[in-house]
C-alpha cells in the first residue's frame, strides 16, 4: 500500500476525518469473525462489520454523504507488519467497504504509536478530504498532533465503549500556518449508537 495518495500534495488538506475502529472482541467469546466468518481475535464482532458497511453508505457517493460530511479522497490506517496482518486487522476491516466503493486503497505508512509522523506527513503530502481509522487510545495524541485554533479542547481519552463517533478537523480558510477547527459528529448508524459527543 502506498503511502502517497492519487489526491496529490497540494495540502494541506481541508478536512481531516478520524475514527475509530469497529466493535471487538473482549477477551473470550464472543469472538471476531474475519471476511470469511472464521474466528481472529484480530478481527472486528458481526457488529463491527455492520458499522463498516454503514460506514460506505455514511460517506459513500450514492446518495451522498450525510450533510456536513464529505467523500474522503485518502483512507489510513496503521501498519501491522506485512501486509496480510494489516488487512486483517480491524482498522482496515472497518473502512474496507468504504474503499471498496470509492476505489481507493487503504494506506498504511505507519505503526500505532507514531502519530505525530502520521499527522506531518497528512499535513505535508495530502490534499482533499482524508479519513483517518485508528486505535481508540492514540486517536487524542493523533488529533492533538495537527494545528488548531486557539482555544481547541481536544478530548484527551476516547471512552473504550464508543465506537459510533466520527472526529473532525477542519482547515480554516486563509490561515497561514494552516489552523483546523475540532468537531465532533455522531455516526447514528446503527441502532443503539448514541446521539453524544465525546466530553473533553
Amino acid at each position: 500500500m502506498s503511502e502517497q495518495s492519487a489526491a496529490g500534495v497540494d495540502g494541506p488538506p481541508e478536512v481531516i476525518y478520524i475514527i475509530r475502529h469497529g466493535e471487538k472482541p473482549d477477551p473470550g467469546p464472543p469472538h471476531g469473525v474475519d471476511f470469511h466468518g472464521r474466528k481472529d481475535e484480530h478481527s472486528l464482532l458481526p457488529r463491527g462489520w455492520q458499522r463498516s458497511g454503514a460506514l460506505a453508505a455514511l460517506f459513500g457517493p450514492a446518495s451522498g454523504p450525510r450533510t456536513g460530511l464529505r467523500i474522503p479522497d485518502t483512507l489510513l490506517a496503521p501498519s501491522y507488519g506485512d501486509p496480510e496482518r494489516t488487512t486483517g486487522h480491524r482498522t482496515c476491516q472497518t473502512i474496507q467497504g468504504l474503499a471498496d466503493l470509492l476505489e481507493l486503497a487503504i494506506d498504511t505508512p505507519y505503526e500505532v504509536g507514531h502519530e505525530p509522523r502520521l499527522a506531518a506527513s497528512v499535513l505535508n503530502g495530502r490534499s482533499g478530504v482524508v479519513l483517518i481509522c485508528w486505535e481508540h487510545d492514540h486517536i487524542p495524541s493523533l488529533a492533538a498532533a495537527f494545528p488548531t485554533v486557539p482555544g481547541t479542547d481536544i478530548p484527551g481519552k476516547w471512552p473504550g465503549h464508543r465506537f459510533d463517533v466520527i472526529w473532525a478537523l477542519t482547515l480554516q480558510p486563509e490561515s497561514a500556518p494552516p489552523a483546523y477547527a475540532f468537531s465532533q459528529v455522531p455516526q447514528q448508524v446503527l441502532p443503539g449508537d448514541s446521539g453524544t459527543v465525546i466530553p473533553a
